[in-house]
């Protein structure tokens, strides 16, 4: 395993420095012999600092690369006109620029620095040659393009790999501690109710990596040609992880009352356990589909049944904590069925229809 990321780390090393090298060299070429530039400085770098950006954020890098770099420009021309150059003056359209930018985009740190460093190369490269505000824009625009182009023709890793390989962590510990929860309420074991609760401490950060991972996974199969037959599973996943916080927020607040619900010895009704057990399995079902692209049928069967025997674990005398499990349940599994692309109010109706459904009846 390590052995594969170490090559897959290398791999993406090596694609990324040939796109960087590639593209800084098509923007100068364009910018000098298509545009007329003598000296287009920042074509090449709008390129490499569009390449460079974080995968997934490489359009709002643009745009703010872009914005950064009118900014400062204009800061910069427009206070060498009235101060001259020298050293004073570096420092007063520089820090102008910074303040200036802050203003209008915050912290962000790609408008900031660009402007910083534009109003920089402006002050001390361009001295008072005025009317130089379009062409340096022109320039960053050429780049940023090419930087794009470079991203999307340049033979791109497919971005489905990184999603699966961060899903995986997120649905099986996440479904490894509901299956263990199940299994506390079907042993009384309040222990291993709290093991699983305490193991859902890294869903977040597992949740985390999955965003992240979709957010480059976008990106790709939206510009690189090569990915968009990928779309379809991209969209599935997206539409699973849109929701899953909140079920993830659900199974968090469903260990932690069955941990107590065992500590005050409440009863448990035999398809509590059961009930817990299966939206496990609905989670599982709806990974492989996932990463299938496959329908979900037997995600919503699954959290269909597990709302059904939730609803029949209620009509067994329970007190408070385990009327409060069973709501988690059904919450949960409206949640779930969200995931698998049914509105709020499908998804809640379908649950509420099976947690009623008669105990005679499957």
């Amino acid at each position: 395993m390590r052995h594969f990321l170490a090559t897959r780390q290398l791999a993406a090393i090596a694609l990324l420095s040939v796109q960087a090298g590639l593209a800084t060299a098509a923007a100068w070429l364009i910018a000098t012999h298509f545009l007329g530039r003598e000296a287009p400085v920042f074509a090449p770098v709008a390129a490499l600092a569009t390449i460079a950006a974080a995968t997934g954020q490489r359009t709002r890098q643009a745009v703010e690369l872009l914005v950064g770099v009118g900014l400062g420009i204009t800061v910069a021309d427009a206070l060498l006109y009235l101060v001259g150059s020298g050293v004073w003056q570096i420092s007063v359209v520089v820090s102008s620029s910074i303040a200036l930018s802050m203003l209008v985009a915050g912290r962000s740190g790609a408008m900031v620095s660009q402007a910083g460093a534009t109003a920089t190369l402006f002050a001390t490269l361009a001295g008072n040659q005025r009317s130089l505000e379009l062409p340096r824009i022109i320039d960053a625009a050429v780049g940023a393009s090419v930087g794009f182009l470079a991203v999307a023709l340049l033979l791109p890793l497919d971005p489905l790999r990184a999603v699966d390989r961060a899903a995986r962590p997120f649905f099986t510990d996440l479904a490894a501690a509901i299956h263990n929860t199940a299994q506390a309420l079907a042993t009384g074991d309040r222990n291993l109710a709290m093991r699983a609760l305490n193991s859902l401490n890294t869903i977040d950060t597992d949740s985390t990596r999955l965003n992240e991972a979709l957010r480059a996974a976008d990106e790709a199969v939206t510009i690189a040609p090569w990915w968009r037959h990928r779309r379809h599973r991209y969209q599935q996943y997206r539409a699973a992880s849109d929701q899953l916080d909140a079920f993830a927020i659900d199974i968090r607040v469903l260990a932690r009352r069955v941990a107590t619900l065992l500590e005050y010895h409440e009863p448990v009704p035999p398809p509590l356990h059961q009930a817990v057990d299966t939206l496990g399995d609905a989670l599982t079902h709806l990974h492989h589909a996932c990463a299938t692209a496959r329908a979900a049928g037997q995600t919503r069967q699954a959290v269909l049944e597990a709302a059904r025997l939730a609803g029949h674990a209620s009509r067994h005398p329970t007190y408070a904590f385990g009327e409060t499990v069973v709501l988690q349940i059904r919450s949960a599994a409206s949640d779930l069925l969200r995931a698998t692309n049914l509105t709020p109010e499908e998804a809640n109706h379908l649950v509420r229809n099976a947690a009623t459904e008669p105990d005679s009846k499957r």
